[in-house]
């Protein structure tokens, strides 16, 4: 494809957020389970209308029969597949949405979950709206392919969720994660600018994009961040997985370092210390760890979290209290071991100093 016209295809996509649906197959009706901001966006309908239905909501008087049979018979092959479909907005605006479902599976091959990327095409008559879709749709599926392993944990979280009341805190930390998930769709488009969908990204701008995010998600206007991370291309799979680390370094800090505090500096850099070896580095001045504390490696693991949201009365908290490490702890030691890592977890005169060093390539 020549350079200008694969520029213009990649902008086209961008051109919109990226939009996630989350829905739950083991539930009648297959519900929607999570929603990101930029559905919200596109959509006009509000994450609080959009959990616990299905997304024929989104069907109206312009809906094309044919595409919601697609729909159904893709759910039903339980493989992906890819429709384009009028939808609605909440204001009765019709739209034509790409939608490119992928089916998540549990470690047993069981069906847990449809994942679901969608984008708002422009208008036919709009110059974008000219470019041929299946080109940009190529672009989607490709991405999607490469984050398709980090689905099933991230839909852990949310299944685990889903069925039972749970605190504002886990709520807001399964959007995070879903979030970031988001932000590596970007800016892997991003870098497909001109060159074509490729094998790395320019991971300093993928991670200073989420540290900013989960400040503005979690953060408190009195804690500063700063950012210092070199402009280093990784593969995507292993970008991927130090963007959800990254994720959960930076909320675990917002979330427990300043207690009892009114301000507060987390500094993040991402350095290579030498030919093929990157280093990643969060340190706070925050309180520190509390005294006896082996976190993440007293964390428990995702199939014993799960086990605990199905049996445990009261409301859900998955994000951890006192010295008992929460979700966030399980998902840092799974994400270093993927890795092949090597985490280093330790006080500083104040506060704590968290440093993760990895090969660039796996």
């Amino acid at each position: 494809m020549h350079d200008t016209h694969q520029a213009l295809v990649a902008n086209a996509v961008l051109r919109n957020p990226v939009s996630i649906i989350i829905t739950d197959p083991q539930v009648e009706d297959d519900p929607i389970i999570f929603v990101n901001d930029a559905f919200q966006k596109i959509t006009l309908y509000a994450r609080d209308f959009a959990m616990g239905r299905n997304c024929r909501f989104l069907q109206g008087e312009l809906t094309e029969p044919e595409q919601v049979q697609k729909i159904r018979d893709g759910m039903a092959s339980g493989r992906e597949f890819q429709v384009t479909i009028t939808n609605h907005k909440a204001d009765g605006t019709a739209f034509r949405n790409q939608l490119l479902v992928t089916p998540v599976h549990d470690d047993d091959g069981t069906l847990s979950a449809f994942f679901a990327v969608q984008r708002e095409l422009p208008p036919l008559d709009d110059k974008l709206g000219e470019i041929p879709q299946d080109e940009a749709l190529d672009l989607l599926r490709e991405l999607q392919h490469r984050v398709k392993n980090h689905l099933a944990m991230v839909v852990s979280m949310i299944r685990m969720q889903a069925r039972r009341p749970v605190t504002d805190e886990s709520m807001r930390a399964v959007g995070r994660r879903v979030e970031a998930l988001a932000l590596l769709y970007e800016e892997m488009f991003a870098t497909t600018v001109g060159q074509g969908p490729g094998e790395r990204i320019r991971t300093g701008a993928y991670l200073s994009r989420i540290a900013s995010v989960v400040s503005t998600i979690s953060g408190d206007p009195a804690i500063r961040l700063t950012i210092d991370c070199d402009e280093i291309e990784l593969p995507v799979d292993r970008a991927a997985r130090l963007g959800l680390l990254l994720s959960e370094l930076v909320t675990n800090a917002f979330e427990h370092a300043f207690t009892g505090r009114d301000t507060g500096l987390i500094d993040v850099r991402f350095k290579e210390l030498s030919t093929g070896t990157v280093r990643l580095t969060v340190t706070d001045d925050g309180i520190g760890l509390p005294e006896g504390s082996t976190w993440p490696d007293s964390a428990p693991s995702i199939r014993s979290e799960t086990l605990r949201a199905k049996t445990e009365p009261g409301e859900l908290d998955t994000t951890g209290e006192g010295r008992r490490s929460g979700v966030g702890g399980t998902i840092v030691r799974g994400l270093t071991d993927t890795l092949g890592a090597r985490l280093d977890v330790n006080s500083a005169l104040q506060g704590t100093i968290v440093t993760v060093d990895f090969s660039t390539e796996g």
